[in-house]
């Protein structure tokens, strides 16, 4: 009887699982999104922002993008660039949790253009391991069609 009940909390203990889920606040660009907007920089971050509250989004950091990446275009003189981070969003699922993040990128271009780069990672955490994806591809449609709209 004390086997079988031994049996059963490891049994327990197995299927409860013990992942520790990090969700790093800046994402690498291992699957972005960009889009090319013809509008001026203030505009597309100021709907980049709205879109974003829109969708049930907030923005928890601004930051520099130089800080984490060296970019080429940075080094010209006029460009304006910010990186984003949004706080994590926690789902429920039948057999863990899904945590998700994103970071755009907006950066300022010639002839009145702002290019927006949407980085977005979710993790899910199920017993005993954790899985990452970079892409959600009807998202950034979504995400990319409403600043569209909130720009005209």
């Amino acid at each position: 009887m004390k086997v079988r009940n031994l049996f059963l909390i490891l049994i327990g203990i197995a299927l409860a699982g013990c992942a520790s889920v990090t969700i790093p606040n800046y994402i690498r660009d291992e699957h972005p999104y960009r889009k090319t907007f013809y509008a001026p920089f203030d505009a597309v971050l100021d709907a980049t922002v709205h879109a974003l509250e829109d969708a049930g989004w907030k923005v928890a950091k601004t930051t520099e993008p130089s800080v984490f990446e060296r970019n080429k275009e940075t080094d010209v003189p006029g460009v304006r660039q910010i990186l984003l981070f949004t706080d994590v969003r926690q789902m429920a699922l039948v057999f863990g949790t899904r945590y998700a993040r994103m970071n755009i990128y907006v950066q300022s271009g010639t002839d009145n253009s702002t290019e927006v780069e949407l980085r977005y990672l979710t993790v899910t955490s199920a017993s005993l391991k954790n899985f990452q994806n970079y892409r959600n591809d009807r998202y950034a449609e979504k995400f990319f069609g409403r600043i569209e709209s909130l720009l005209k």
